[in-house]
């Protein structure tokens, strides 16, 4: 009587086992990130930009990167005696990766403006996402370029009235050597 129950069960077993991971791998291929190089951002009129990132890399401050655990992305638009630049840590594993609001609350999102003849309020990253993907996998770290797209929605310090976007959607190209 035992082996006659053993071997239905069994069976059962192996079933939904298989069916459950044809599930996740669904879900999985679902879930992965998808990006298109259609609207990419250009640089302003007369402004110059460099969209780079580096590994193993972190931010403090507004200007300095360090020795860290993240792939850091940045973006420098310099124009008309304004400077902005956007700072983003990423994950280190992966070929792709996702942020979100809690991420940008986190810290893990960086704008800055600066203009040493303009008053400039101060504005802080609020919401928005961010999402790359590296289109060069099978290539070493220092010749891979990735696309990232970002969103970040900013508010002043003082006046949560006063409110501006940041959008990018672009490739960035390695620079190890941080300058």
């Amino acid at each position: 009587m035992k082996s006659q129950l053993i071997l239905p069960l069994l069976l059962l077993l192996l079933s939904s086992s298989a069916f459950l991971s044809s599930c996740s791998k669904q879900k999985s291929e679902k879930d992965e990130l998808k990006l298109d190089d259609k609207n990419l951002t250009t640089c302003a009129t007369g402004a110059d930009c460099s969209f780079m990132f580096t590994e193993q890399a972190d931010f403090e401050g507004y200007t300095s990167l360090k020795p860290g655990t993240y792939r850091v992305f940045w973006s420098i638009q310099q124009g008309s005696g304004i400077t902005s630049t956007l700072y983003i840590k990423a994950p280190m594993p992966g070929k792709s990766f996702s942020l979100a609001k809690t991420d940008i609350l986190a810290g893990k999102i960086q704008v800055n403006s600066s203009c040493p003849t303009c008053y400039m309020i101060p504005f802080k990253p609020v919401d928005g996402y961010v999402k790359g993907i590296n289109i060069t996998p099978d290539k070493q770290a220092d010749q891979t370029k990735w696309l990232v797209e970002a969103k970040i929605f900013l508010q002043a310090d003082e006046n949560p009235q006063l409110k501006d976007t940041v959008f990018i959607k672009q490739y960035f190209y390695p620079n190890f050597v941080i300058n």
